[in-house]
């Protein structure tokens, strides 16, 4: 049999990726990359952008990209790859590519990942690149495009002149009926209501961003001729007319800070023209809490995880712009350059204390005691329902980190302060005063607590650190009083998210007993 060398045309690959888990693809920038989503889903995230990825479905990269899950089942990816100067497949990146159930492509890549794993023979050669063939066809075949996604992008293109669901349908290769039950199956509304969320999304928008706008010009802007219907069609979406809207940026406000500050001035009426966002933190919502998401349409949202551009923060015209000390304590230029409009804050250690100082810089203060008075009756309320359950033993809060486990204090940080001063959950004497400390799963067995509490960590750290050995020697684990509540959006810093963290507190953490 004639041996010889693999053909360097294409490389498959697979991967499977754990909720919160990330991979890198395509380090070099060598190469393109078709990547197939197996099952799962999660977000593609390049140049600072996210791409939501999903079962089914097919996306071409050229460019490095970070790939993350946030499926409770493993994110399974099958990759195709070649070599960036290989021109002849270049068209790839300018067409839609079809969705395939897994169940037809799967079994054509396994045999194509299997048929790769050794020195083969010229026929074999010739099979792996019929088999590859084969996947591009598969994916290539519009008449198995699904047109949804499509007719989505025109909806929202197309605002002010909008396609009759006859023409959207055409789009789809769809019959009018059979397009508008597709339509609200995939996307949970008619063509019809799609049209108007995204009216009044883009309506927000112009709202915020355009200084002086009318509510006629954005009825127009929007596709709707008759302005006191829009009026009324925006306060049943959005729980008040045009004009209340437009008062709360009256006063442009950009928050330049890596703390969500926002939700002090949503608490106080205020929507701000700029905000912070961690697009790889909360990547199934435009990089914020679920709880803000809805409430920032609009606004313009800033990646903190990089340095802030300040094009961005000045295109958005900010009459003031509030500052909290950034990256490393580093000064960029739009501070600089606007110092005039810039109102700093200092970090804090309560809550409050920045909704105080926020207030006091708008003219708000009027509105601070009914806040305050608010939460406080909440925090009462969620003591006396969970006291059964947190006073007896005493209590250890970590965070379990990629390699690292963090001992929390019971003091000066906003989540911590919740639980231990207003929710009445016993410290253990030998945490730290305030801070953190890093530990080993060997300190925690001596630290001897009698209830654990695992905030903010990923489902694969706690499982890698759950099968170290010593970890079933800690106390807490052997009376499975090990608590694990799904806390990704517990953010107490504001009266928003500290509100939400103790609405649902007593029932996630109740029933979030860990079994290991």
């Amino acid at each position: 049999m004639i041996q010889i060398k693999q053909s360097n045309y294409f490389k498959a690959s697979s991967t499977r990726i754990r909720e919160g888990q990330s991979e890198n693809i395509n380090r070099s920038n060598c190469y393109t990359y078709l990547i197939y989503v197996a099952s799962g889903g999660g977000y593609i995230v390049k140049d600072g952008q996210q791409l939501s990825i999903v079962e089914g479905k097919s996306y071409i990269i050229t460019k490095e990209c970070m790939i993350m899950s946030t499926s409770a089942n493993l994110l399974t990816v099958y990759t195709i790859s070649w070599e960036k100067d290989w021109n002849d497949l270049d068209f790839l990146g300018s067409i839609p590519l079809a969705d395939q159930q897994s169940s037809k492509l799967v079994p054509l890549w396994d045999e194509a990942l299997r048929i790769q794993k050794k020195d083969i023979s010229f026929t074999e050669i010739c099979k792996f690149q019929s088999v590859i063939w084969s996947i591009l066809s598969f994916l290539t075949d519009h008449t198995e495009v699904d047109g949804i996604e499509e007719t989505k992008k025109i909806i929202r293109n197309h605002l002010s002149n909008p396609y009759s669901i006859t023409k959207l349908a055409d789009k789809a290769k769809m019959n009018p009926a059979s397009f508008t039950r597709a339509f609200k199956k995939r996307v949970g509304m008619s063509p019809k209501e799609y049209l108007i969320e995204e009216r009044i999304k883009s309506a927000k928008q112009l709202m915020l961003q355009t200084k002086g706008i009318t509510t006629k010009d954005v009825s127009m802007k929007v596709g709707v001729q008759d302005e006191f219907y829009f009026s009324r069609l925006f306060k049943q979406k959005v729980g008040v007319p045009p004009s209340v809207f437009m008062k709360r940026s009256k006063e442009r406000i950009a928050v330049v800070s890596q703390i969500f500050l926002q939700d002090h001035l949503l608490s106080l009426g205020i929507q701000p023209v700029a905000a912070p966002s961690y697009p790889t933190v909360y990547p199934s919502s435009n990089g914020l809490p679920s709880y803000l998401e809805k409430q920032l349409e609009g606004t313009v949202l800033l990646n903190a995880e990089n340095m802030f551009q300040p094009e961005e923060i000045l295109n958005t015209q900010p009459d003031h712009i509030i500052k909290t000390p950034l990256h490393n304590g580093e000064i960029q230029s739009v501070i600089l350059s606007h110092q005039q409009r810039v109102r700093n804050i200092s970090l804090k250690t309560q809550w409050n204390e920045y909704l105080r100082e926020i207030a006091s810089l708008l003219g708000q203060e009027s509105k601070v005691d009914r806040i305050e008075n608010e939460i406080a009756t909440l925090e009462l309320k969620v003591r006396d329902e969970i006291c059964p359950f947190t006073r007896k033993g005493k209590w250890a809060v970590i965070w379990i980190r990629g390699n690292e486990i963090r001992l929390y204090g019971w003091r000066d940080h906003a989540c911590l302060d919740l639980i231990y001063q207003k929710l009445g959950f016993e410290a253990h004497p030998d945490i730290p005063t305030e801070g953190y400390q890093i530990v080993t799963v060997k300190e925690l067995v001596e630290l001897n607590a009698d209830k654990l509490l695992i905030l903010w960590s990923h489902e694969k750290d706690v499982s890698r650190v759950v099968k170290i050995k010593e970890w079933k020697m800690i106390r807490a684990v052997e009376t499975r009083q090990v608590y694990y509540p799904n806390s990704f959006e517990w953010d107490p810093w504001g009266p928003i998210g500290r509100k939400n963290m103790l609405i649902n507190f007593a029932s996630s953490l109740q029933n979030s007993k860990l079994m290991s």
